[in-house]
Formats: structure tokens, sequence, C-alpha cells
């Protein structure tokens, strides 16, 4: 067994001779190549140390105080305002104009309607959710139309009522 391995050896230590020429011929393409420049490394910024003093700032867990702005003082008229405390529906980011009812579902108690996104989500509404960006609720869904009465700002500070829908769209 002992002859076997030494022959298994020798094949091994033939197969791995040193085969100099293409191993010189790398080494003068290299020294031959023009060398690359690199450009400098931009100036580094200097690092200014912020002190830190909570003292004299807001606490980041504590609601903003409402200054005193054209909203706190169109909210003080004794005039139609909207419920800006109201969480806002994901569907008042988008213009009515970004909407299209596509269908409804339901029964005699109870009828959705579904709209559609210009970005292709679908989404069901109600009686009396929130659609659009003037704070309009939806009063009443048929199988053909969701009508919408909206808050509009007047300019003044007030908001006026004003009544929209969305017709059902069938591509």
């Amino acid at each position: 067994m002992r002859p076997s391995i030494l022959l298994m050896l020798t094949l091994l230590l033939a197969g791995c001779g040193v085969q100099d020429d293409s191993v010189e011929q790398l080494v003068a393409s290299v020294k031959q190549s023009k060398p690359l420049t690199i450009s400098p490394l931009a100036a580094t910024v200097k690092f200014e140390h912020f002190s830190y003093r909570s003292a004299n700032l807001r606490s980041p867990f504590v609601a903003p105080k409402q200054e005193l702005t054209a909203d706190v003082i169109s909210q003080s008229r004794d005039c139609l305002q909207p419920n800006i405390k109201r969480r806002k529906s994901s569907l008042e980011s988008y213009a009515l104009e970004a909407l299209s009812m596509r269908g409804s579902l339901g029964n005699k108690q109870q009828l959705w309607a579904l709209i559609q996104t210009h970005d292709g989500q679908l989404f069901k509404v109600k009686k009396g959710q929130y659609v659009g960006l003037f704070h309009g609720q939806v009063v009443q869904v048929s199988e053909q139309k969701i009508k919408l009465l909206e808050l509009v700002p007047d300019g003044s500070g007030c908001w006026v009522k004003r009544e929209n829908s969305l017709v059902l769209q069938v591509n």
C-alpha cells in the first residue's frame, strides 16, 4: 500500500509544475501599462459639537402649543368650522379627481361603495365616513352614486358647505 501512496504523491507533484512564461508576461504587461492617477479626497468637514440643553427646548413627547395664527383666530369665530381634531382617514389624502367609484355592495340595511384611487388601491366607504381633501363626509351611498357634503374655506376664516358626488365608473 505504501508504494501506491508514493506513486500517487509523485503524480500529483508532477502535475504542479511551474510555468513561468505566462506569469512573466503578465508582470511585463502590468509594468508597461500607464499608472492610474487617483484624484485627491475631498476635504473633511470639521465636526462641531452641539451641546443639547433641554431646559430651553420643548419636550418631544408633548404636543406643541397652538400659536396665535390665522387658524386659531378663525376657530374662535362663530362660523362653520371643520373638526380639525378628528382623526383623518386614508381617503382624505386624495383629491376627489383622483378617486373613482367602482361599484357597491351590501344589503338593504347597509350599502357600501367601492372607491378606487389613482394608484390602484380599493377602499369601501359607507355613510358617515370622510373622503377627499375638503372634509367631504359621505351623506348617501346608492348603487350608482356617492353624495358628499364638503367644507370649503371661504377665504375669510370660515367654511362653506358644498355638495359633491362620485358617480359609478365602469371600464
